[in-house]
């Protein structure tokens, strides 16, 4: 009798049950999730997780986990991080690659702060201010 056995680590056993799943039961295990960074992990990839994170512009970014590694993958591969742990991240930004591409689901703008408006005579006002300071400053011939 010649039983072939196959131990399967927790990881793969996670991968095999998630990969038989619908996409409507992996979004009712994996919801979308908020973060403050840009990431992409390995040991996420089949889990079809929608991820919204804010850039330092204050845009809101919304992306499809499985699609950004996708397109990241060739470069990903390469990099000493992900090949060591299988992660990678960003704070300040999604990477260029995914611009324009269906991985970026949603930017919202409506978060980024209005450009700082500048009142014009006001400014004036205050150079011609420092400008008769610096004047009496030149004339101003009593001992110090």
């Amino acid at each position: 009798m010649n039983i072939k056995t196959t131990i399967m680590s927790k990881n793969e056993m996670i991968a095999k049950a998630i990969s038989g799943m619908s996409a409507k039961q992996k979004a009712e295990i994996f919801p979308p999730i908020t973060r403050k960074n840009f990431v992409v992990r390995a040991n996420w990839l089949g889990r079809n997780q929608i991820i919204t994170f804010t850039n330092n512009k204050g845009q809101v970014i919304t992306y499809n986990h499985d699609e950004a590694l996708k397109i990241m993958s060739p470069k990903l591969s390469i990099m000493p991080c992900w090949i060591k742990r299988g992660y990678w991240s960003q704070s300040t930004n999604y990477p260029s690659i995914l611009h324009g591409t269906s991985a970026i689901t949603n930017v919202d703008d409506s978060q980024v702060p209005a450009p700082a408006t500048v009142d014009l005579k006001q400014v004036k006002e205050e150079l011609a201010m420092i400008a008769e300071y610096e004047a009496l400053q030149t004339n101003d011939d009593s001992p110090v």
